[in-house]
């Protein structure tokens, strides 16, 4: 894809040979209906209505509220739910593209799913200054 600008048509031809299935039949409706305004980003916004379902992000929320650090009744290890909470942090987005849990929300998330070995020795130690990032390097030590 080197040396193709997005912004012009040939950006949208090149991915027409990478499409298949209902992507494909959206991208010939899409052409059909936008005629001159076609462009790769118009048509990746149109792609984007037509496969994320309107209540991806409840499903994202109900995930957030129900976030554990056991998974299947195992313990899953502290830097793998600390990716997983970043992860829901970073996808909770408003339509602005706007951070919808505050750092320290996500913060306390992860102190209040802490092993009880953990908090007992960790939580007595943590400054206000640490970070979520600090916080899980200094309870993986």
């Amino acid at each position: 894809m080197k040396g193709i600008r997005l912004e012009s048509k040939q950006g949208l031809d090149f991915i027409e040979f990478k499409l298949q299935g209902s992507a494909l039949t959206t991208e010939n409706y899409h052409l059909i209906q936008a005629k001159d305004k076609v462009s790769f980003f118009t048509f990746m916004l149109v792609l984007w209505e037509f496969l994320i379902p309107s209540t991806s992000k409840d499903l994202l929320w109900k995930e957030w509220e129900a976030t554990s650090p056991h998974k299947e009744g195992r313990h899953m290890g502290i830097k793998t739910f600390a990716n997983w909470v970043e992860e829901l942090h970073i996808k909770l987005s408003d339509k602005y593209g706007n951070q919808c849990i505050s750092k320290e929300v996500k913060r306390r998330k992860f102190l209040n799913h802490l092993p009880d070995y953990m908090e007992a020795t960790l939580v007595p130690k943590i400054l206000d200054s640490w970070t979520c990032n600090g916080l899980v390097k200094k309870a993986e030590t």
